[in-house]
């Protein structure tokens, strides 16, 4: 936490804070800048402790201090190392993608709304000042998980069909992706939905941007189609959108039953496009 939300929620004061730094009350905070430092848990603990000893008379920093060493030891408090933490750039985008992919299977068991932070940091096994370093909070996890989603399936989608020229072929190679991702990410995209019940703006646009994102390269490969006369003349944002939306509800029909596979689905969708839109079937 930074030290407003220190402040507000130990209710101690800045300047105190400082002053119990100086002294060497408190051990110091992660800085990750000139002026920015972060805070954890094990300050707030460290402060509540230092207002009972005090019990809001004054008291000496030489008492304090004492009584701060003796508890220590006798509770074997744990300080975060912040030794061990992420310095190099490339150490650490891992740190935070780590907190990305622990974070998906968290929120897929346990719901946005049923998370809380120590679920993500107890599972990785870091401190709570380390995810505040990545992370503001959780709606900001929570939308970098989705951008996390979109950016594998599109990136995948691009890697999948590299190298194939048929139309058709790489529609289908399209479709197999996102049912993939579909089906491993389902419950994170529905956890966005249900946020779009919600008074704030940030999950109908990032549905809005998911949606758009996922469909601009298969809009500009059906215009590409268009043009180069293997398919009719065709509104490509309006079929872009439809085969999207369809391939994403018969993933869901896949999941009903067992009377169909994905090839099944892929099959049926490929023939929908040939007879509709397709000029040749050679």
């Amino acid at each position: 936490m930074r030290i407003k939300e220190l402040v507000d929620k130990s209710g101690v004061p800045r300047t105190t804070i400082h002053f119990y730094l100086r002294q060497g009350l408190l051990h110091p905070p992660q800085k990750t800048g000139r002026t920015m430092a972060y805070y954890d848990d094990t300050h707030l603990r460290r402060l509540r402790e230092i207002e009972d000893l005090k019990k809001g008379c004054r008291v000496p920093v030489s008492f304090l201090k004492k009584q701060i060493t003796s508890n220590a030891a006798d509770k074997a408090v744990a300080l975060p190392d912040f030794s061990k933490a992420a310095t190099t750039p490339k150490e650490k985008q891992k740190r935070r993608e780590e907190i990305i992919r622990k974070a998906i299977e968290v929120f897929s068991t346990k719901g946005y709304h049923g998370v809380k932070i120590v679920d993500i940091t107890g599972a990785l096994k870091i401190s709570t000042g380390t995810f505040y370093l990545y992370f503001q909070d959780k709606r900001e996890l929570f939308i970098e998980v989705i951008d996390h989603v979109f950016r594998n399936i599109v990136g995948e989608a691009a890697i999948a069909i590299k190298g194939e020229e048929d139309f058709v072929e790489r529609m289908k190679i399209r479709g197999r992706v996102f049912y993939k991702n579909y089906t491993r990410y389902s419950e994170i995209l529905n956890q966005l939905r249900a946020e779009m019940a919600s008074e704030e703006r940030w999950p109908a646009d990032k549905i809005k941007k998911i949606y758009h994102g996922l469909t601009q390269p298969l809009i500009r490969e059906i215009e590409a189609a268009a043009n180069e006369g293997i398919i009719r003349k065709v509104d490509a944002d309006l079929l872009g959108y439809s085969l999207t939306g369809l391939i994403e509800i018969m993933s869901l029909r896949l999941s009903l039953d067992k009377k169909y596979n994905l090839d099944d689905v892929i099959e049926f969708l490929s023939d929908l496009i040939v007879d509709s839109f397709l000029k040749s079937r050679g």
